[in-house]
């Protein structure tokens, strides 16, 4: 299938039988070759595009689990405000929040502890840190970042 806009038929119409002829012949050999370039732009763009979308993937990835464990350490200071000695029940309330939003807090660390002490009036501190693993591991020399968030608020 050969192109040909209103500018090279304006110039046909001036040529001789032979040159029109021999022009014919080179759209088709041009056609033909562009076939193969094309090909190959292909070939050397597509591990480069492939590599962009996954890096957009991984950084979603990256950016809803750190809102995810700061919601949860959020969520575990709140309840410590309310129960401060109940350790266990402030880790459990943490990892009911990352949970909900499908990340799992059962491998992690999670810190509870009181910068000044515990009592009223005072300030309970969560801390969650988080392993995360990337897709794009073959790419980059370690493939597991660790997050760490925490949360703070005072005692009633």
């Amino acid at each position: 299938m050969i192109k040909i806009d209103i500018f090279d038929r304006l110039a046909t119409k001036s040529m001789s039988a032979d040159t029109r002829m021999t022009t014919a012949i080179h759209r088709t050999n041009r056609t033909i070759n562009n076939r193969g370039q094309e090909l190959i732009e292909l070939a050397i763009l597509l591990p480069l595009l492939l590599l962009i979308s996954f890096g957009v993937l991984d950084l979603g990835r990256l950016y809803h689990a750190a809102i995810t464990i700061a919601n949860a350490a959020r969520e575990g200071a709140r309840y410590g405000t309310f129960y401060p000695s109940d350790v266990s029940g402030i880790i459990a309330a943490t990892e009911a929040e990352a949970q909900a939003s499908s990340l799992d807090l059962s491998t992690s660390l999670i810190n509870v502890g009181c910068p000044e002490g515990c009592g009223s009036g005072l300030p309970i501190r969560v801390t969650v840190r988080y392993d995360f693993r990337l897709i794009m591991g073959l790419v980059f020399p370690d493939p597991n970042l660790q997050l760490i968030r925490f949360a703070e608020m005072m005692v009633p």
